[in-house]
């Protein structure tokens, strides 16, 4: 292998020749872009045009090639031109500033794009996605402040729903830090603190200790009745009637999910495939009363995988589950009819748990709500899936809220 500095001209390479041992490197010297060179590597039977780049990092040289074309395919001319828009992008995204330059013009909606491609987008987070590049999509991300987004979640702080607003703000916060990470046009952010980082004040994310009580039950089913969208007040009373996880669960229920049981005839169950939410070793089985079957039925035939699907929310030509950002609407017309302020959907679950548990009946909730028992032998060594026990707590559940009534 030989390696030499010549420049480069159309009769000098047309004469090069290889000179038999290994591959012949030439280098252009008239070409004078910093760490880049023109590169053509003469073998036995072709000639090829790369582009080396040579940078000194921590006392080690950090070399990149990447091959341009072949000559006499690509001619000089081409090769240069290609040589110097590959090099200015390599310096780019090696250079800080020069990376701030040319990308300056860059909007949310690209980091957005690149989030979704690389990364991909959780199905029950689509609608609140498509919300935020509908709403934010547009700034230029060297203009996007703190500000600009506390604005965008504002509405949301002033109807008090801050488990909205803290929805949307991590959303931000997680688009900004995957580009920072992975998206080599956004190395100019890295000096730069996440826009979305500011914690919300008022806002404390923990688990939900309050329930509906006893004497709420039947407010609360009137005031589900005064909602207006037929879908949403159905998965309202699905929240309430299953106890199952609204957003990640319920909403993403399949029809394919739903079966028929051999061991207790005439009866319907939801299975949960491991890895469906929080659905870790076995399946999660749940026992569909009746009155849940009669809600589901109604949506048969508007979308042939997922049972609740919004008619307002389509993408690829598909309609698209319903996310946890199209409730609060919803929401707030049952807290004005209830006259209180600090209730959330997820009481829904909690209230089921604790009102099995007050029948004193021997009822164990966790079954029903798929939550693991501490102990090795509910851990690793049971096999049952609960169902006569699952059958028997949901009967009593709909009793129960039945004769609240």
């Amino acid at each position: 292998m030989t390696t030499k500095k010549i420049k480069f001209d159309a009769k000098s390479i047309d004469d090069l020749k290889h000179s038999g041992s290994g591959q012949d490197r030439y280098i252009d010297t008239k070409t004078q872009i910093p760490n880049c060179k023109l590169m053509l590597i003469v073998g036995v039977l072709s000639k090829t045009y790369y582009l080396e780049f040579r940078k000194n990092v921590n006392g080690k040289d950090a070399v990149k090639k990447s091959k341009l074309g072949k000559h006499p395919t690509m001619s000089l001319e081409q090769a240069r031109k290609k040589f110097a828009i590959e090099s200015t992008n390599l310096l780019s995204r090696d250079d800080v500033f020069l990376a701030s330059e040319i990308n300056k013009g860059m909007l949310f909606s690209e980091m957005m794009d690149f989030h979704e491609k690389d990364k991909g987008i959780a199905k029950g987070e689509s609608y609140l996605f498509n919300e935020i590049r509908e709403g934010m999509g547009g700034i230029q991300v060297k203009k996007l402040t703190r500000f600009k987004v506390q604005d965008y979640y504002k509405p949301q702080i002033l109807a008090k729903n801050f488990h909205s607003a803290n929805s949307r703000r991590e959303i931000i916060n997680r688009v900004w830090n995957y580009n920072v990470k992975n998206n080599e046009d956004c190395l100019f952010l890295e000096s730069v603190k996440n826009p979305a980082s500011w914690a919300i004040d008022g806002f404390v994310k923990e688990p939900s200790t309050r329930l509906i009580e006893k004497f709420q039950i039947k407010p609360l089913m009137d005031s589900i009745e005064l909602v207006i969208h037929d879908d949403k007040k159905d998965l309202l009373k699905l929240f309430f009637y299953l106890g199952q996880h609204p957003y990640t669960e319920i909403c993403l229920m399949r029809w394919d999910q739903i079966k028929n049981d051999k061991e207790y005839p005439d009866t319907k169950w939801w299975l949960m495939e491991k890895g469906f939410h929080k659905v870790k070793k076995i399946e999660h089985s749940v026992y569909l009363h009746p009155k849940v079957l009669e809600i589901i039925e109604r949506q048969r035939g508007k979308d042939d995988t997922y049972i609740f699907t919004s008619k307002d929310n389509i993408k690829n030509g598909q309609r698209q589950p319903y996310g946890k950002s199209g409730f609060s609407k919803q929401m707030n017309v049952i807290k004005e009819y209830l006259e209180v302020q600090n209730i959330d959907i997820r009481c829904f679950r909690a209230s089921i748990t604790t009102h099995l548990r007050n029948m004193n009946d021997g009822h164990e909730p966790s079954y029903l709500l798929g939550q693991a028992l501490p102990g090795i032998s509910n851990t690793v060594y049971t096999r049952s899936e609960f169902k006569l026990q699952k059958m028997t707590m949901t009967n009593a559940w709909m009793d129960f809220i039945e004769d609240c009534k």
